[in-house]
């Protein structure tokens, strides 16, 4: 009877193990999608993205999958939404976490050394990809290209027009100890995707990747919307990881639900 009992025993861990290790695979493999509404007009500034897309009801993305988490086992909450209107792309982090950092007041340069989301954006019929980078206080690095080594900066014409607005400010400064909390909004026009031929968002399919980093904070972090993974250093420029992405058409903005929001809010 304890024969029976202790092969009855071991089958079951070596199920539970094997159940285990499949959840570990699919959680690796899997791929997030995410339909990007699209409002009913432009936004006419960048500090307004927020309260639009409360009006609209635009819903909010986490960060939260732990890359290389046994190197840099530090998880700060960090999430996102993003909504569109044909011409261009609104994007809002909000993120909390134990330090901040913002010395690169100027676009390109090293923002991903401070507190940084990011941004990757490659559409279907494209074989380069877009990285635009954003430290706290909305400064910006863009580059495009095929491969993480082969990247062209964007030009100042480019990087212009897009529109930013931080709760931090635009000041640069040194780095704060202790939790933080920030916010950021970005307008970015489709005429930004230079390397593209796209003209409208409207119906546009594409691949993606939102993360959250900082290389010189003192707890370094590699968050991303969808799982990068845990094998060799970390690298966010693995387009095969990025999630699925369509920009909603035209004619689904009139489905929009309005919500009333007061002054309160």
């Amino acid at each position: 009877m304890n024969y029976i009992l202790k092969i009855t025993i071991m089958t079951m861990a070596v199920m539970s193990i094997a159940l285990t290790m499949a959840k570990a695979a699919n959680a690796k493999n899997s791929t997030k999608a995410l339909t990007i509404k699209r409002l009913p007009h432009a936004i006419e500034e960048a500090k307004e993205v927020g309260k639009t897309f409360d009006r609209f009801g635009v819903p909010w993305n986490d960060i939260d999958c732990q890359n290389w988490k046994h190197t840099y086992p530090y998880k700060p909450t960090a999430r996102f939404r993003i909504a569109h209107d044909g011409n261009n792309i609104y994007i809002e982090y909000s993120v909390k976490e134990d330090a901040v950092r913002a010395v690169n007041a100027k676009d390109q340069t090293a923002v991903f050394q401070d507190a940084c989301c990011e941004f990757f954006l490659k559409l279907n019929n494209d074989n380069v990809y877009y990285n635009i980078e954003s430290n706290c206080i909305g400064a910006i690095l863009m580059q495009v290209g095929e491969t993480a080594t082969d990247r062209e900066e964007a030009d100042d014409d480019v990087l212009g027009s897009i529109g930013r607005w931080s709760s931090l400010g635009r000041k640069p400064f040194e780095t704060r100890i202790g939790e933080q909390q920030w916010t950021l909004m970005l307008a970015i026009p489709v005429s930004a995707l230079f390397k593209s031929n796209v003209k409208n968002l409207d119906g546009v399919e594409a691949t993606a990747n939102f993360f959250k980093y900082g290389s010189r904070l003192p707890k370094r972090h590699f968050l991303s919307w969808n799982m990068v993974g845990q094998d060799g250093k970390p690298n966010f420029h693995r387009t095969n990881r990025f999630g699925k992405i369509m920009f909603e058409g035209k004619n689904n903005h009139k489905n929009i639900t309005v919500h009333q929001v007061t002054d309160n809010e």
